[in-house]
């Protein structure tokens, strides 16, 4: 029962700690995803009085995905039930040319400045609409969940260090005797912490497990299900080849710092 109890002294911050990486992980995910339908939707406007072809905006935006000309037809359709097919006709010769540019990523608001400020020197140009205030609002929001999850997972972190160290200093006083005949025959370090790391290893597998376990479970739950379609989001599933070894990774990381700190302020003490 009391090992039991150290176990889960060592698994419950673990798999805090390994809930809040995976948040992290997700979050980013979702955020790629929809930054992505997001580029799909976003062109930038471009008005000349020259044509202007893919060679000309390919080496000023090295996010380049395409640039089609935009029609303007539907305008001069419209217009023509108020004015004389001469005076279409002058009007379609002295209209500009505009231009859809898309982009294969979804640029920053520092990004999409330079692009605007490098168009808008080609000759001819006469206007580079970004639509900024729609993009900056939508950028920030992005940058603004990838950074409270960061921070979130951080506390997580810290906190989890904490109670693991504790954790592992309840062990060694446990075994303060043990240890004590250990050194005075000169055993190593490794030796006299073994089995505090085949606890970590064994509890860090564990506790992986478990986080993998929720993650997978999660996407299906209603409730979750439904703040999905409401936000228009795709929840992905944890990817366990590389997701489920960061997570183990971290998790030893996390619990073997812990011992060496414990370890260490033991045999300097």
């Amino acid at each position: 029962m009391k090992s039991f109890k150290n176990h889960l002294g060592v698994i419950i911050p673990l798999v805090a700690l390994l809930v809040g990486i995976q948040f992290i992980l997700l979050a980013d995910r979702v955020v790629g995803e929809y930054e992505a339908v997001m580029n799909k939707d976003y062109s930038i406007i471009i008005v000349s009085q020259n044509e202007l072809n893919a060679t000309d905006i390919r080496p000023l935006v090295y996010t380049f995905e395409s640039l089609e000309p935009l029609s303007s037809k539907p305008v001069l359709e419209r217009l023509a039930k108020d004015i004389s097919s001469k005076n279409i006709a002058v009007l379609q010769n002295a209209l500009p040319k505009f231009y859809s540019l898309k982009l294969n990523a979804f640029p920053s608001t520092q990004y999409m400045q330079k692009i605007k400020d490098r168009i808008s020197k080609i000759s001819g140009v006469s206007r580079v609409e970004t639509f900024s205030k729609t993009h900056d609002k939508i950028y920030k929001i992005l940058q603004l969940v990838k950074n409270i999850s960061a921070i979130f997972s951080a506390l997580i972190g810290l906190i989890g260090l904490m109670l693991i160290s504790k954790q592992m200093r309840i062990w060694l006083y446990e075994h303060k005797e043990r240890i004590e005949i250990m050194t005075l025959l000169g055993a190593p370090s490794w030796l006299k912490s073994g089995a505090l790391y085949k606890t970590a290893l064994f509890d860090s597998f564990i506790a992986t497990v478990l986080v993998a376990v929720f993650y997978i479970i999660l996407p299906d739950l209603q409730p979750v299900k439904e703040v999905a379609t409401d936000l228009n989001i795709n929840l992905p599933s944890i990817d366990l080849f590389y997701e489920g070894g960061v997570l183990l990774g971290v998790s030893l990381a996390i619990s073997f710092l812990a011992i060496y700190l414990v370890t260490r302020k033991a045999t300097a003490i």
